[in-house]
C-alpha cells in the first residue's frame, strides 16, 4: 500500500489561476510513489474538476474562497489536522505568514502530543513579505523553495533550515488552430499586427510601469506592434494603479496603441495568439517563483522576457533583461520578433520539457516524500 501523504493548502478546486492550487492539483495526478489527498470545498463535483482518480477528497472546506482562506475556514483545516490519524506524511503548500504558519505550528504541536509525529514538508509557494523575519514561519523538517533564490533567501535567515529547490509546474495548454487564434484576436480587437503581451499586475512590482514605458520607444520604431496588459485585479489599488498606468500611456500619445484586458478567461489560448510575452517584473510578492503563465508560455514556444535580480532570472528559455529599464526591454521585444522561428520555437519548448512538466515535478516529488519516510 502507497504512503498515503496529505497535503494541506488552499481549496484544490476550480478556477486554476492561483499557483500554489494548481501546484498541488497537479501532484495529486502525477505523484505515483504516494497516495495523495487534498483538501476540497464540499460542493459536488469536486473529484471531476481535479481530474486526479488516485487523489483522495478531504471536503474541509465550506467555499472555495479566494486567495486567502477566511478565519473559519482555516479553522476547518486546524481541525482536520487535530483529527486526521490516516496521513504518513503531511505536505504544507501557502505562503508563509503569521497566522497561518502559527495555526501549522500549533497543530503539528498538538498532533505530536498524541503522538502522530509524521514528516512533514513545507513549500514556500511564495515570498514572505520580509526575509528578515521567515525563521520564525518555518516548521517543515524539509522546506521546499520554488527558486535558487529563494533558497538563498532562506539560507540566509534562516540557516539551519533544511531547503531543497523543486521548481513549479504547468500542463501544456490545448493547441489552438489558425482560425483560432484570429478569432481570438478579433474578439479582443487586437488587429494583425506583432502583440506584445504583460499578464502582470499594475500595482505590485515596477512590471507595467516599465512596460508602458517601453510601448512608446516600440512604437517609435514600429507602430504596427500593440501591447495588450491582461491584469487580473487583486487588491483594492488595482483600479488606481491601472488609471496611472493608462494616463501615462496617454501622455506619451500611444493610448491607441495599447489594450487592457482585464481578467482573460482563457489565458492559454491568449498566449498562443500574441507574438511575446514581456514579464519584467521586480517583486513577485503574492506569486511562484516562476509564475504559470510564463511556463505555459514556454509550453507553446511563445517568446518570454523577464527582469533579473530575482528568481525569474533562473527561468530556463527566457530572455533577461536589467529591472526598470524600459530601453532593454524594447530592444529585447524587437530581437524576439526578429528572431522567431520554428527552431527558436522548438527550443522553448524543449526548455519546458526538461524543466516544468507536471510529471518532472511530481517526479522529484515522490522522491522527495520517499528519502524522508525513510528517515
Amino acid at each position: 500500500m502507497k504512503p498515503r501523504v496529505l497535503y494541506v493548502s488552499k481549496p484544490i478546486v476550480p478556477p486554476w489561476h492561483d499557483g500554489s492550487k494548481n501546484l498541488v492539483r497537479d501532484l495529486a495526478r502525477y505523484v505515483r510513489a504516494v497516495a495523495p489527498r487534498v483538501l476540497v470545498d464540499d460542493r459536488p463535483g469536486r473529484a471531476e474538476a481535479l481530474a486526479a482518480p488516485q487523489a483522495a477528497l478531504d471536503r474541509v472546506y465550506s467555499t472555495a474562497g479566494g486567495f486567502s482562506p477566511g478565519i473559519m475556514q482555516n479553522a476547518r483545516v486546524l481541525k482536520h489536522l487535530l483529527e486526521d490519524r490516516d496521513a504518513e506524511l503531511l505536505h504544507f503548500v501557502f505562503a508563509p505568514n503569521t497566522a497561518s504558519s502559527g495555526a501549522a505550528h500549533a497543530a503539528l504541536l498538538a498532533r505530536r502530543l498524541r503522538g502522530r509525529r509524521v514528516p512533514v514538508v513545507q513549500t514556500i509557494a511564495s515570498r514572505p513579505r520580509e526575509w528578515e523575519s521567515v525563521a520564525k514561519l518555518l516548521f517543515g523538517d524539509t522546506v521546499i523553495a520554488l527558486s535558487e533564490w529563494s533558497k538563498r533567501q532562506l539560507l540566509q535567515h534562516a540557516p539551519k533550515a533544511k531547503v531543497v529547490v523543486i521548481p513549479p509546474s504547468a500542463p501544456v495548454p490545448p493547441t489552438i488552430s489558425a482560425e483560432e487564434r484570429r478569432a481570438l484576436r478579433r474578439r479582443y480587437g487586437l488587429g494583425d499586427g506583432p502583440i506584445v503581451l504583460y499578464p502582470g499586475d499594475y500595482e505590485v512590482s515596477s512590471g507595467a510601469d516599465t512596460v508602458a514605458r517601453a510601448t512608446g520607444k516600440l512604437h517609435a520604431l514600429r507602430k504596427e506592434i500593440s501591447v495588450v496588459f491582461a491584469c487580473r485585479p487583486k487588491t483594492p489599488r488595482a483600479a488606481e494603479a491601472r488609471a496611472a498606468i493608462e494616463a501615462k500611456l496617454v501622455a506619451d500619445g500611444v493610448a491607441s496603441a495599447t489594450h487592457h484586458l482585464g481578467t482573460v478567461d482563457d489565458m492559454a489560448a491568449l498566449l498562443q495568439a500574441v507574438d511575446v510575452v514581456a514579464f519584467p517584473v521586480d517583486d513577485l510578492y503574492g506569486k511562484v517563483d516562476l509564475p504559470l503563465v510564463l511556463l505555459e508560455a514556454l509550453a507553446v514556444g511563445t517568446p518570454v522576457i523577464v527582469a533579473a535580480g530575482g528568481p525569474l532570472e533562473e527561468l530556463v528559455g527566457a530572455r533577461v533583461i536589467p529591472p526598470r529599464d524600459p530601453q532593454a526591454l524594447a530592444e529585447a521585444v524587437l530581437g524576439a520578433l526578429a528572431a522567431d522561428d520554428e527552431a527558436a520555437r522548438e527550443a522553448r519548448r524543449s526548455a519546458y520539457r526538461s524543466n516544468y512538466t507536471p510529471e518532472a515535478v511530481a517526479a522529484k516529488h515522490d522522491a522527495l516524500y520517499l528519502e524522508m519516510l525513510k528517515r
